[in-house]
Formats: structure tokens, sequence, C-alpha cells
């Protein structure tokens, strides 16, 4: 896996967990 990607999935979880 890419850094990038890995970057980029954590800074999605994070927007999702400041969703919920």
């Amino acid at each position: 896996i890419d850094k990038r990607t890995i970057e980029k999935f954590e800074k999605e979880a994070a927007e999702l967990g400041k969703g919920s």
C-alpha cells in the first residue's frame, strides 16, 4: 500500500469521526 494512500485513508477516517 502506498504511503499517500494510507494518509488519505486516515484523513477520511478522521473526517468520518468528526461527522459522527
